[in-house]
């Protein structure tokens, strides 16, 4: 990877390491305005960490990350990362070797690993933990012996975006998941495995639950969905932002779009704090972002925990920026750096934006048209903040498409500002009307 010269005059900038990015994001972070400091470079690129198909090689990954930062002039200051395992494993791995300031490798493996983290998350909140099964799909009588009473979710110990998260409604759906599982749940769980084998000598999940196994869980949704985007700094959890998002789909559980600034009580976002905090602190996460997902029902005030992710969301980057006048990376790599994060300005061009993700719910297709940029352009002219990324090509397959949940496909992200709720969901109505996909329905492909 080319080296950019440092800066010069008497203040060096700060080498400040983005694992796993893409121009867009490396453009976004670059606006910054602290990235004036910071001599900002890509190691790996999107596509290294989340190949098209098929699995990856963990630890040569974690090798060529090393070698690129090796090859630098000088030391780096700080290592980030805003992808998904394998990123987050990465990231931890090298802030180790590195000696920087970051999350470890155990806390991280402790919020990645689903059974592992629900299991921590009893130990301090008996109370509002879902019930939770490890299963081995594998295992020659697990579709004899369902885990627990219909209907519960099935997915795996580690995977992302959805991808084989099922429903299970009764014995036909269930060995219909775990068929699925088998097929394809070494995707991530051999990857996952190779990043278990470099946590400290005796940190290992419990019952030896590895990545190739799944979980069945309890069903906990309730009305709404929010997201608490935060860090831990010497132990104490702060959340500086709170994003909403909406479903769609047969089991509402293909996510539509999110809002930010969502719009909850300040109750609700502390209550959740505390959630995380407890959590954080019974895995021994510190020193590092998070964003962690929660169901909230207004009525009963019931807060669930859905998900701890040790990382902050690629998804919100885009939201912060318009909201607040820059991607939140800024509050990642403020903490990377040993620093105390700055809390968002709300210096953007919109008070709220949103991101809404075009889905199709067809079993499988072939993509015949897609968006034209001489569309896009149309839109920009009337929405000048708005930002669309097309996921899908002409002719392409959609059961090609990797990471993927199990009842939609992606198409298309579109990212809005507005000066209010009604203001964004008109933009987003225009948008739909003006953009046109054409999807060829083929025969059915996957568990769906």
């Amino acid at each position: 990877m080319a080296k950019r010269p440092a800066a010069t005059g008497s203040r060096k900038r700060k080498l400040v390491c983005i694992v796993g990015s893409d121009d867009f994001h490396q453009a976004m972070i670059g606006r910054v305005p602290e990235a004036e400091d910071w001599q900002l470079e890509q190691v790996l690129h999107r596509t290294d960490v989340q190949p098209h198909r098929g699995t990856f090689d963990f630890d040569a990954l974690y090798d060529k990350a090393r070698a690129i930062i090796d090859g630098f002039d000088r030391p780096p200051d700080a290592i980030v990362g805003h992808l998904d395992f394998p990123v987050t494993a990465v990231v931890s791995l090298l802030c180790r070797h590195y000696g920087l300031t970051g999350a470890s490798p155990e806390a991280v493996a402790r919020c990645e690993h689903k059974f592992w983290m629900r299991e921590s998350q009893r130990e301090v909140m008996p109370e509002k933990t879902p019930e939770v099964r490890a299963v081995n799909p594998f295992a020659l009588d697990a579709a004899d012996k369902p885990p627990m009473k219909f209907p519960f979710w099935l997915k795996p110990v580690k995977g992302h975006s959805s991808m084989l998260g099922f429903r299970v409604r009764e014995p036909s759906e269930y060995g219909r998941a775990l068929h699925a599982c088998r097929q394809a749940i070494h995707r991530y769980g051999e990857p996952f495995n190779a990043f278990l084998a470099h946590l400290s000598d005796g940190v290992r999940p419990p019952d030896n639950v590895d990545g190739n196994y799944a979980i069945a869980e309890e069903l906990i949704t309730e009305e709404q969905l929010f997201t608490i985007e935060g860090y831990v700094h010497d132990g104490k959890a702060t959340a500086y932002g709170t994003i909403e998002t909406r479903r769609t789909g047969k089991h509402m559980s293909s996510l539509s779009s999110y809002h930010y600034p969502a719009e909850l009580p300040e109750t609700v976002i502390e209550a959740g704090r505390e959630q995380v905090e407890k959590v954080l602190r019974q895995v021994e996460f510190d020193n590092g972002p998070f964003n962690v997902e929660f169901f909230h029902d207004p009525d009963s005030g019931r807060l669930n925990l859905l998900e701890i992710n040790p990382r902050l969301s690629k998804s919100h980057s885009p939201l912060f920026e318009m909201v607040d006048g820059c991607t939140h990376h800024k509050q990642a790599i403020q903490l990377a750096l040993g620093q105390t994060p700055d809390a968002p300005a709300r210096k953007g061009t919109s008070p709220m934006a949103a991101k809404f993700m075009v889905r199709s719910h067809e079993a499988n297709g072939i993509v015949r048209r897609v968006p034209r940029e001489d569309e896009i352009d149309r839109l920009r002219a009337l929405l000048p903040d708005i930002v669309v990324q097309i996921l899908v090509e002409e002719n392409q397959n959609l059961a090609d498409l990797a990471d993927q949940d199990s009842y939609s496909f992606e198409l298309m992200d579109i990212f809005l500002g507005g000066r209010d709720a009604e203001f964004i969901e008109d933009a987003h109505d225009r948008c739909r009307d003006s953009l046109a996909f054409m999807i060829q329905p083929m025969p059915r492909h996957r568990v769906r």
